[in-house]
């Protein structure tokens, strides 16, 4: 619909990410610290409706415990986008959330991203790429991931230092909601240096991400992270086994967590594996990725 030639509402999808590997290098100065990750966008997805009304931002959200104040990632990329273009109309958003919050998954990121690339669309601001990325970073550190549009990526630096992929990988996905919540702020100052695991070579890894070698990825990718949540939260690493003893080639917590993945080859594993955890009252989705259909 649109008003002297201007868009007034758009509905967008928000997907969902997880971190395939995770290598903490370091604490830096300004007290972020230094990663090295491979992303990896998933069909899971928020639904975001985009109105052009009223005035500031109004966000309503499906999710009881969503934040809609000005730490919720939307709110400050409202903010941060009206700074750079001289103020913006009113908004209206409507976020029907699919994606867990606080799990690991990347799902407040991906809604500033999606939030961001369809503002810019809406309103004709004809800001670049580069504008958005940078926009992006000040919100989060996943951010430019979701705005970068790819399928995957290397994430250097904080996470915003890209290399975009495309992954060959194919199999089935099975993501493990446990009833809990961690935080990420914890997770990385919990890290005590040096750390143990060896360090993989990251281009190995993008490499046999675009072979889509999954037997070989599962035997160099791992999240440093696991060790102080592991430790505090004992569930999770059950759960990590309970998916491998399932028939996963892989499983990882995804970020700082909570949620946990297994990648399958076969789908009556996955599926077998996904009875198991919904029998422990544990939430999960399957997903297909590649050209593989669930």
């Amino acid at each position: 619909m649109s008003r002297g030639g201007v868009m007034r509402e758009q509905v967008v999808a928000s997907p969902a990410k997880i971190n395939l590997h995770l290598q903490v290098l370091g604490k830096r100065p300004d007290g972020y610290h230094e990663i090295e990750t491979i992303f990896l966008r998933i069909p899971l997805e928020d639904e975001m409706r985009i109105f052009i009304e009223g005035k500031g931002i109004t966000l309503i959200s499906s999710h009881p415990c969503f934040p809609l104040d000005s730490s919720n990632t939307v709110v400050r990329a409202y903010q941060l986008l009206s700074e750079r273009v001289g103020g913006l109309p009113g908004i209206r958003v409507e976020l029907e959330k699919r994606i867990p919050v606080g799990g690991g998954l990347g799902g407040g990121s991906s809604n500033a991203a999606a939030f961001l690339v369809a503002v810019n669309e809406l309103l004709g601001l004809a800001l670049s790429r580069e504008d958005l990325l940078e926009l992006g970073k000040r919100v989060g550190a996943d951010v430019p991931f979701f705005i970068l549009g790819a399928s995957a990526a290397v994430g250097k630096g904080i996470g915003e230092v890209l290399e975009p992929l495309e992954s060959a990988v194919k199999g089935y996905l099975l993501l493990v909601f446990p009833p809990l919540s961690v935080s990420t702020s914890w997770a990385y100052s919990s890290l005590s240096f040096p750390l143990t695991p060896p360090c993989t070579d990251i281009n190995i890894l993008a490499l046999l991400l675009r072979k889509g070698d999954l037997a070989e990825l599962a035997l160099r990718v791992f999240n440093h992270l696991e060790g102080p949540v592991f430790a505090r939260y004992s569930l999770l690493a059950r759960i990590k086994g309970g998916l491998l003893g399932k028939g996963a080639l892989l499983a990882l917590m995804s970020g700082s967590g909570s949620t946990l993945f297994g990648l399958f080859d076969e789908e009556g594993k996955a599926r077998e594996a996904a009875r198991w955890a919904s029998g422990k009252g544990w939430g999960v989705c399957l997903v297909p990725l590649g050209e593989v259909g669930v």
